[in-house]
């Protein structure tokens, strides 16, 4: 079954503010706001008990409190696939209770989705812009820790002083490839480490 905005929980009248609906019922039933003896929060409607008048029911939906919560939950959808589903909730909603709704309550949900729909694109494009000017960075940085990682294993194999002496002006005369990166200057560290395990082995002097 299709859901509406009270079934999905996307407005929920019971968390309004009391004061703000009892004037905003008064003002609908065309009474003072001191006439109102009492109400009840129903499912879809409030029960209300006049003095000295038999209770009524009136509608959330018929208060100006439902087409701001509404708007406030669009304004606040941050998803896509999200918003597309609040919008065929509205949609579902407006068509069960079209009574309930004329064309000025139902521009103002229209409007705001759709610049909600305008502010998720926007935010999705400068968040593609920004992985492509990102990435260029990325395949550096990983190129970068290839290469680290393939001058492990090279001065691992290493058993000698004399060959890792051998392999020191390499090291420096690649590292400029990669001198916009910290990490660049790990090598010169690897192969120091290499080194003195080397030298301890070899009871050479590191």
């Amino acid at each position: 079954m299709a859901q509406t905005l009270i079934t999905s929980g996307i407005i929920n009248p019971r968390q309004w503010p009391l004061a703000r609906v009892w004037l905003e019922v008064a003002t609908y039933l065309g009474v003072p706001p001191r006439q109102i003896d009492r109400l009840e929060f129903w499912t879809h409607q409030i029960w209300v008990k006049l003095l000295g008048m038999r209770a009524t029911l009136v509608s959330f939906r018929v208060l100006p409190l439902w087409v701001e919560q509404g708007i406030a939950a669009i304004r606040e959808t941050r998803d896509r696939d999200r918003l597309d589903l609040l919008g065929e909730i509205f949609s579902t909603e407006i068509s069960r209770y079209s009574k309930h709704y004329n064309s000025p309550k139902i521009e103002a949900w229209r409007s705001a989705w759709a610049e909600q729909s305008q502010k998720l694109k926007q935010q999705e494009l400068i968040r593609i812009q920004e992985e492509e000017n990102l990435s260029p960075l990325r395949e550096h940085q990983q190129a970068c820790q290839q290469w680290l990682e393939g001058w492990r294993v090279i001065l691992k194999h290493c058993q000698s002083l004399e060959s890792l002496d051998n392999l020191a002006p390499e090291i420096e005369r690649q590292m400029p490839e990669f001198s916009d990166l910290e990490e660049a200057a790990t090598a010169m560290e690897i192969w120091s480490d290499r080194r003195q395990e080397v030298a301890q082995i070899t009871d050479g002097i590191p």
